[in-house]
Formats: structure tokens, sequence, C-alpha cells
């Protein structure tokens, strides 16, 4: 029967069946009715999702660098956007000012949504890189352990070494914090100091 629709009765049954089931229907049916405008509707939807995401995004970034509340944002992008990109950030962001509070706890909880959110990605490293620190203040050195071994990105991957070695050192594992520091050492990305690795491999006692 939607073979015989006409363009606009094709976006306006697209607009329902969004609303009503979701993104899974909508695009399997605007695939199989082959209705092309039907089809750039949706990827003009999606388009303008982004976009909207993007927007409160900033408003929350502007309320928040105001000192003014953000839950607002914050429970609207987690309910519109909860799967994007600007709600990891965001949760990143509200984690930065939780450590800075010494609220260790609520930034590893904020850092826990952000990582089921973006794991698998860069973004998804970066906040499994941040989700370690904060248990590593939390003195929770197993769960550093097995986090750090989400971290990836080759543009990471040094920083997450520094901190096994820090877990190790703080456990008197004196080899197994050489090795990290030394394999943060070798990689280091081209043109990074690596004064800070040399100190840390420095501070540890030679092996006997």
């Amino acid at each position: 029967m939607s073979d015989y629709l006409t363009d606009e009765e094709q976006v306006d049954r697209l607009k329902k069946l969004w609303k009503d089931y979701g993104i899974t229907v909508v695009v399997a049916l605007a695939v199989g009715i082959g209705g092309t405008v039907a089809w750039d509707y949706f990827k003009a939807y999606q388009s303008d999702k982004a976009q909207d995401a993007s927007n409160l995004y900033t408003s929350y970034l502007e309320a928040s660098g105001l000192g003014e509340p953000t839950s607002s944002f914050v429970e609207e992008l987690e309910s519109n956007y909860g799967q994007s990109a600007y709600f990891a950030f965001t949760l990143l962001r509200q984690a930065k000012g939780e450590v800075d509070e010494a609220n260790f706890e609520a930034a590893h909880e904020s850092l826990t949504r952000a990582f089921e959110v973006a794991r698998g990605s860069p973004i998804g490293d970066l906040v499994a890189l941040r989700k370690a620190k904060v248990e590593f203040e939390l003195g929770d050195y197993e769960s550093v352990l097995l986090t750090l071994q989400e971290v990836q990105t080759a543009g990471y991957r040094w920083q997450a070494l520094m901190l096994k070695g820090d877990v190790h050192f703080q456990n008197n594992e004196l080899d197994a914090a050489r090795d990290a520091y030394q394999s943060a050492k070798d990689q280091l990305p081209v043109g990074f100091e690596s004064g800070v690795v040399e100190m840390r491999l420095a501070s540890v006692p030679p092996a006997p």
C-alpha cells in the first residue's frame, strides 16, 4: 500500500512512526518504501537532531561558565541525546567539577555513565583514562588496572601505562612499575618531552 503514497504522505507517516516506534522501524520503512523525499526527510531529521544536541550542549557550557544551574540541561541531554558524544562530554565536564571539589565518588559515577556512552571510541579512551585516575584517588587499584585495559588509542596509551606504573609502585611491585614506566617512555608520541616519565623511572629503586 505504501507504494501508492505520495511523498508528502510518506513524510507524514515517517514522522508518526518515529514518534511511536523510534529509529529502527523508521529506517527500515524509509528504505523499504523507496521514497526519496521520505529518506531525505529522515536524513534531515538526523542532522537537525545533531544540531539540537549541539545547541543544548552549548547552552549547558554557557550556564556552567556563568555558575548558573545546569541540571535541566543535563537532564534534557540525557533524555533526548543520551547516546551522543555531547552527553558524554557533558558528563566529563561534570566529573571535572566534582574532582575539583574532591568529590571523587560523584566523579566516578559521572565517568562510569560517560564510559557506558562512549566505550569503544577515542572519546571512550579519554573517559576510561580519567575514570582510572579517579579510581586511583579512591585507592581502588584493582579497578584502575581493569579500566586501563580499555584504553587502546595510541595517544592515550602512554598515559595509561604511567598510571599502571603508579599502581604497581603503590603496591610495591617495583619490577612491574619499572616495566610500565619504560613502556610509557617507549610509547611517547613524537615531540613529547620525556621528563615526567624519566622522573617516574628514576623514582623506582634499581633491581638488585
